[in-house]
């Protein structure tokens, strides 16, 4: 098999990997903690903002203000 469809299948297995994981911690906030689906997104919209603001500071590349 040549290595272009090597790295392939491995970006598509990483790629449904994730799909699942997504899936199934929505599936266990709903079942398992009864959370509604409406408290989860907001929940992850402002972790991930979060996340991204914490990678943009200044603080996390090593800038300091003096």
């Amino acid at each position: 098999m040549c290595d272009a469809a090597i790295r392939l299948a491995i970006l598509l297995g990483i790629f449904f990997g994730c799909l699942a994981m997504i899936e199934e911690s929505i599936y266990l906030a709903i079942a398992v903690f009864k959370v509604p689906l409406l408290v989860i997104v907001p929940v992850g919209l402002v972790v991930s903002f979060l996340v991204f603001v914490g990678e943009m500071s200044p603080v996390r590349k090593g800038h300091r203000y003096e």
